[in-house]
């Protein structure tokens, strides 16, 4: 009995001192409109369970209704400010106080490293400052070759479709992005499209899926649990397969590039000194000439920023292309408007032709608005940090820029459930008022997508040759969504579409 009364007095002084510690933070997170709480700084159990058996983002919309477009949320001891009006989410992105990403980011550490996503601060200045260059409309055009080689395959792939009633598209839009990524990326073939069973493929799909199934169930992000879950052992074997592949194409590529620099074959900028022609200059080629160059980037820097190429520009990709898909198979004027504007420019094998694609441009952009490939972007705050709506965030708190909800408030997007490509078109009267912070699917600022113009090209270069051949019907008379938030959002029914070929 007295030790009871003894262990219940220790309870009781252990709680009264952590919530004299944390009295400012507690002061702060009360001003919130946020569900009820169970225990002060440990979270609402019942909105939080209620939380993750929500689908998509429905969760985000009841929040909404309940407490307005900026709330607070704890999950278990970590505080969370959502936010979708884009005075705050301008606050955030542009100032150095809040570079960091949030900690749900190091989920994905064993995956990518210290690559360019996940870098803090303070290396992230000079990294950024180095890729930058890698990065340049000039570079990005010799990619234009691998777009129109894998894009030939697609078609060939999806062309089989035709006759087959309702397919779903989107494991094909997958591996072809995968098949991009790659070539672009470390400048080898592992033709994925192809070969849809090789282990390369399989070890990508499982650890992406592990990696959402650690966002979705929050005993997951524990390290420790997690490591004894089955989960983890196929996670950890997958990455040594991933990892395997980079490893390997790295060292094969550094041992050619120092040979042919050294036999005076090849220069710095990948020019044939003997055929006096260019050669196709890659990703992980322009890092290895900064790490032979002498450069601060040692091969295990090169290691993970190839990976986080790779996660960061596979699954966005997929996603988005595939959303795009299901709002033209949904609505047949625009899809014709499309593929006649890709037919009239004579071909997709340029950049300058796909610049010419004005309205698919803006056919993408508001494909990204209803559906951005990542909905939520998090930050990290250090130390307390004001908004423009009137909260202060305390210190330790996750900022979460709550893209989703912002591209679909009336406030920024008059009837924002419609599909409107003509928002995004030069001169539209909408475009030119709307608050610059409003549409974020590349994220913004500092922190923005370094490779957004490699994915708008890679998007034009694929719907534009695969809706120029082909047309796409919806499964239904009453197509639906079912939405889902991963890493990425994805439609949990896949892209369920009927294929026909044009005329």
């Amino acid at each position: 009995m007295a030790l009871a009364a003894l262990v219940l007095v220790a309870a009781v002084l252990a709680v009264t001192v952590y919530l004299l510690l944390n009295k400012r933070r507690f002061q702060l997170t009360a001003k919130f409109p946020q569900p009820l709480l169970w225990l002060p700084g440990i979270g609402g159990l019942a909105d939080t369970i209620y939380h993750y058996g929500l689908s998509g983002m429905a969760w985000c919309f009841g929040y909404y209704k309940r407490f307005g477009p900026v709330w607070g949320m704890w999950i278990g001891p970590e505080f969370f400010v959502i936010t979708a009006v884009a005075e705050d989410i301008e606050a955030i992105v542009t100032s150095p106080a809040v570079i960091d990403k949030g900690k749900n980011y190091a989920l994905i550490w064993p995956w990518l490293g210290d690559g360019l996503l996940l870098l803090g601060a303070k290396k992230w200045h000079a990294r950024r400052k180095q890729l930058t260059p890698t990065f340049h409309f000039r570079i990005l055009e010799q990619f234009m070759d691998v777009f129109t080689e894998k894009g030939v395959v697609l078609e060939g792939l999806v062309d089989g479709l035709v006759g087959k009633g309702v397919v779903d598209l989107r494991p094909y839009i997958s591996r072809h992005a995968l098949d991009v990524i790659c070539e672009t990326t470390m400048g080898t073939q592992l033709n994925c499209q192809l070969q849809e069973d090789s282990g390369f493929v399989q070890a990508v799909k499982v650890a992406c899926k592990a990696v959402d199934d650690r966002h979705a169930y929050p005993w997951l992000r524990n390290d420790a649990l997690f490591r004894m879950t089955r989960i983890a052992k196929e996670f950890y074997g997958a990455l040594d397969i991933i990892h395997g592949v980079t490893k390997k194409v790295i060292a094969d590529r550094k041992s050619d590039l120092t040979k042919e620099m050294k036999e005076g074959v090849l220069d710095a900028d990948n020019n044939d000194e003997i055929l006096g022609t260019k050669k196709r200059k890659m990703f992980i080629d322009h890092l290895l000439t900064m790490h032979l160059q002498g450069e601060d980037l040692s091969e295990k820097d090169i290691f993970d920023e190839v990976n986080t190429f790779m996660f960061e520009g596979h699954d966005t990709t997929m996603t988005s292309v595939c959303f795009t898909l299901f709002l033209l198979a949904t609505h047949p004027e625009v899809q014709d408007r499309v593929a006649e504007e890709a037919r009239s420019v004579g071909g997709t094998s340029t950049s300058a032709q796909l610049g010419e694609l004005k309205y698919l441009e803006a056919v993408i952009k508001e494909s990204l608005r209803l559906y951005p490939s990542v909905p939520l972007y998090s930050r990290h705050a250090h130390d307390e940090f004001k908004l423009p709506s009137g909260y202060t965030v305390p210190a330790g708190a996750t900022l979460l820029i709550n893209a989703y909800l912002m591209h679909h408030r009336e406030e920024y997007f008059k009837d924002p459930s419609a599909f409107k490509p003509e928002r995004f078109l030069s001169g539209s009267s909408e475009e030119s008022s709307r608050h610059h912070f409003s549409y974020v699917p590349f994220s913004a600022g500092y922190r923005n997508c370094i490779g957004q113009r490699f994915a708008m090209l890679s998007m034009k270069a694929t719907l534009a040759r695969l809706v120029s051949k082909f047309r796409f019907l919806p499964d239904s008379a009453d197509p639906k969504l079912d939405l889902d938030v991963q890493v990425v959002l994805v439609s949990k029914s896949g892209l369920p579409l009927v294929v026909e070929r044009r005329d």
